[in-house]
């Protein structure tokens, strides 16, 4: 009976420890939209996020540049305004590899935009990452 109640113990702390993700002074407001991300921190306008993957593929950023950030700016423009979000890092699990996107100006709005193409559109808005650090921004 214990080893049973201790494996149960064991996988609702996994269960808890994996749904509560780690946001470091993110507004609630962004916060709904990090879906799959594990670790997030925002700090002077830049949100730099941490998946749960070994690997961050340029579709698994494209979308999350689409459907989590992007999609923010076009339901609720105003308050997407208001968080001053400039940069979107995304990195692996190990923080070691991973994609900057430049979220300045109205690049989301642009790309709302019919007759888009968003895996080109934001490929010009994008840097690849490594060792932990993004480059500056263009």
């Amino acid at each position: 009976m214990k080893h049973h109640l201790l494996a149960l113990v064991a996988c609702a702390t996994t269960t808890l420890a994996w749904a509560n993700p780690d946001f470091k002074n993110v507004p609630p407001s962004m916060q709904k939209s990090l879906h799959g991300i594990s670790a997030a921190q925002f700090d002077g306008g830049v949100l730099r996020a941490q998946m749960n993957k070994p690997e961050v593929t340029e579709l698994v950023y494209n979308t999350f540049v689409f459907h989590n950030i992007c999609a923010q700016q076009w339901h609720d423009p105003a308050q997407f305004a208001r968080l001053g979000l400039t940069r979107v890092e995304l990195f692996n699990a190990a923080g070691t590899q991973g994609f900057a996107f430049d979220a300045r100006g109205d690049v989301c709005e642009e790309m709302g935009k019919l007759g888009k193409n968003f895996r080109t559109f934001i490929g010009k808005y994008t840097q690849v990452c490594s060792a932990s650090t993004c480059p500056p921004q263009r």
